[in-house]
């Protein structure tokens, strides 16, 4: 890791000011561990790759459309360039699932989960994240927002008993997100990315964490937790 990326994750990538990447690495690197050492895992959507380090002592294939996107360009590293809801392995040939913040990014998130769980060994597991509450993003291709109830419909119609749906901090983590990244964001809109976001998350840094810590502490009075960033879940297939 270079110093400019230390750097981010130090400043904004913890629980303060970036929950939701703070929140979906420790995600990561719990479910790495339930995957054994030569199992396979495909990870579909896979963007920049950026979770197959945690996947090094597994068989890792990754796959992705590889459209156009906001801010990359990662065809080079895709093992599999494919539509989510069309992937081209047997039936039953993988160990498990993994599909990162990908199904907000697709027109039938159902025809993406009835294929996830088509190339999934029976016993299996889908490790799988989507967004509840966020701006737009990856436009145009940015379609749907998701309840916890939408995953457990998915994971009952296509054959998956839920083990897991973590929503991913409370309605005081969403707020003082938002608030503390707001004007970083108008910032990115007047000057443009990445620098405009960077100015502008160096420039306000100590009022954002202040608003970050002040909702983060707040967070414990939330025990409902029905508005979130995200959720966190692990699903697996039935025999």
């Amino acid at each position: 890791m270079n110093v400019t990326a230390l750097l981010q994750r130090i400043l904004f990538q913890n629980p303060v000011l970036g929950y939701n990447v703070w929140s979906l690495r420790r995600y990561i690197q719990r479910v790495a561990r339930l995957v054994p050492a030569g199992a396979s895992i495909v990870d579909v959507g896979a963007g920049e790759c950026q979770y197959k380090p945690y996947f090094s002592h597994a068989r890792y294939v990754s796959t992705d459309w590889c459209g156009t996107t906001d801010h990359h360009a990662y065809s080079a590293g895709i093992d599999y360039i494919c539509s989510a809801d069309d992937m081209p392995f047997e039936d039953a040939s993988y160990d498990f699932v993994l599909s990162n913040q990908m199904l907000e990014h697709v027109r039938y998130p159902e025809r993406v989960i009835a294929e996830m769980s088509r190339i999934l060994k029976p016993g299996g597991l889908l490790f799988l994240t989507a967004p509840q509450t966020w701006e737009e993003h990856e436009v145009p291709h940015d379609y749907h927002r998701f309840t916890q109830y939408a995953m457990k419909a998915y994971a009952a119609e296509y054959g998956f008993e839920v083990l897991e749906i973590k929503p991913q901090g409370g309605r005081f983590i969403v707020i003082g997100h938002f608030l503390a990244w707001s004007i970083p964001t108008l910032f990115k809109h007047h000057l443009g990315s990445p620098y405009g976001t960077a100015l502008g998350a160096l420039v306000f840094y100590p009022v954002n964490f202040s608003i970050g810590l002040l909702f983060l502490l707040l967070d414990f009075l939330d025990r409902r937790k029905e508005f979130t960033l995200n959720y966190e879940c692990i699903f697996r297939k039935k025999a």
